[in-house]
């Protein structure tokens, strides 16, 4: 490497507020970037920091601060940070960061991987590295979904308390003074004596409901009022939509009255609306990914009637004064074919396949340490709590005529443990889901349309934001030019030659190859 001295700066980041307080991330990320310096002979001018903020996204304070500088500073400045993930656990925001960082004269280190080398193996090896840890960021959210899941199922809210309640060793308690003001508007709705959202607004219990956290009055509005005449969490039930899940029996109990509470939702429901049917992505998988080439707007799906059956068609619900577009509705095969279409155009080359295989699986070698890593030690953080949990038994039985809170206190700390050693036996690594993903990945390479015909409507969503860099626009009644994402653009057929390598002149500019943040619309 260039043994001139240059200038730079450091990065490091950590996801958890229990990394900053028990952990050294932060502290041996920043030694390890600094001892990279010294060795290149580069000057670190400034570091940058991010304290429990998730690679997830590019809202982060320490990260908008590195930006900045680089942008009032101009000249070349080297960004060290310790592995890619740290800069972005998300495949779009890579790219993005990379090209803005690169737009203010940054030159990228990781300290484990070539981020800026102009050879196309590094290149593909660069976008394996940021699609892993995209999968791996997506794969812990799920495992944590899955936990809120359960324990919601058990009966347990694990939210922000509803207004008049509060959180007390994690059930939910009456706060005993907006819950009696809300019990009472309760009463009185269900009597007739508000015929309105609004005149309740201008009660005398609504508006002495106060905010705990604030100290201050709530914001009247219609919407609060529905949701407190509406929530079932007042009388011990929960619903989580998010989870598909509803009346779950809580952990605690309510303060308004079952037979109340119907009295009051037959009131609220009484006022009648237009029903508007609602159809999901498990008949319109391309729901949210595609947008009529005249407004922009997104298609929807639904069902048109006929004589002998219903018909499934997309659509623009787009005003004729705001969309022209001919036709409205269009057939739902139709779309799905021009897709598959699309699909088919990139399947990729065998030879290139066979490369990709090997970046994969080295970068599955190091994510394979890092899980077993986890795996050993929360195995040895076990049998430490089983110990553990052995000894305040054995307290616990020589300790029988001594006091009830000593005794009660005892059984709450094997609890205690017993809730811990279960968390850390719900992690639960194989290499088998390594190599699974790694099958899947080739499989997903060298035939995307037949992976996206018999995936489910979430891993769907998944394959389109893996092919395609953004939405795909209807015209005419047909889904016009696509956009492919780098991987794609890199190693489809289209792109290869005879002998299966790259042309020089078949790939766009660097800077056109970066994915684009889509628009929000």
């Amino acid at each position: 490497m260039n043994t001139i001295t240059r200038e730079g700066v450091i990065y490091t980041r950590v996801s958890s507020l229990k990394q900053v307080t028990q952990g050294s991330g932060l502290d041996s990320q920043h030694s390890a970037c600094l001892a990279h310096a010294k060795e290149n002979q580069i000057t670190i001018l400034e570091s940058f920091q991010d304290a429990a903020y998730s690679g997830k996204t590019t809202d982060r304070p320490g990260l908008e601060k590195l930006i900045s500088y680089l942008k009032q500073r101009k000249e070349k400045t080297y960004v060290i940070f310790d592995t890619v993930d740290r800069l972005s656990r998300d495949t779009e925001d890579y790219f993005f960061l990379k090209m803005t960082i690169r737009k203010y004269n940054g030159f990228l280190i990781s300290l484990k991987d070539d981020l800026e080398s102009d050879n196309p193996i590094d290149q593909l090896k660069e976008t394996m590295v940021v699609a892993f840890a995209d999968f791996d960021r997506k794969k812990n959210l799920e495992r944590v979904n899955s936990r809120m899941k359960e324990k919601i199922k058990s009966g347990y809210w694990l939210h922000r308390p509803p207004v008049g309640m509060l959180l007390e060793n994690k059930v939910l308690v009456p706060d005993n003074i907006n819950s009696r003001l809300i019990k009472k508007i309760y009463e009185d709705f269900a009597i007739g004596k508000y015929i309105s959202f609004e005149s309740i607004k201008f009660s005398k219990e609504a508006r002495q409901l106060i905010n705990p956290i604030s100290g201050r009055p709530y914001k009247l509005k219609n919407e609060f009022i529905k949701s407190i005449l509406t929530n079932k969490l007042y009388i011990g039930i929960i619903d989580s939509p998010k989870w598909g899940l509803k009346n779950i029996n809580a952990k605690h109990e309510g303060f308004v009255d079952k037979n109340l509470f119907e009295k009051v939702q037959r009131r609220v429901k009484s006022k009648t609306r237009k029903n508007y049917s609602v159809v999901g992505i498990d008949h319109f998988p391309l729901k949210g990914d595609i947008q009529c080439g005249h407004c922009s707007h997104k298609l929807t799906g639904n069902y048109s009637t006929g004589r002998n059956k219903k018909h499934p068609y997309y659509r623009c619900n787009s005003s004729k004064e705001i969309c022209d577009l001919r036709p409205k509705n269009i057939k739902r095969n139709i779309i799905h074919d021009d897709f598959i279409k699309l699909l088919k155009k990139v399947r990729i080359n065998t030879e290139v396949l066979e490369l990709a295989d090997k970046i994969m699986e080295d970068t599955f070698n190091k994510n394979s340490s890092h899980h077993k890593g986890i795996k050993n030690h929360n195995e040895s953080k076990i049998k430490d709590l089983i110990q553990r949990k052995k000894l305040q038994i054995d307290k616990l039985l020589i300790t029988s005529n001594k006091s009830v809170s000593v005794i009660k206190a005892l059984e709450e700390e094997i609890e205690s443990i017993d809730r811990q050693i279960k968390a850390l036996e719900q992690y639960k690594f194989s290499s088998g889901d390594l190599v699974n993903f790694k099958l899947k990945g080739k499989a997903l390479l060298s035939h995307p349309d037949k992976e996206w015909e018999k995936a489910n409507p979430k891993v769907k969503k998944i394959i389109f934001n893996y092919v395609f860099e953004k939405n795909l626009k209807v015209i005419d009644g047909r889904i016009g030019t696509a956009s492919y994402t780098l991987p794609y653009r890199l190693m489809s057929n289209n792109l290869l030659t005879n002998n299966g390598m790259v042309e020089l002149g078949g790939i766009e500019p660097p800077t056109s190859c970066v994915p684009r943040k889509r628009s929000p619309s």
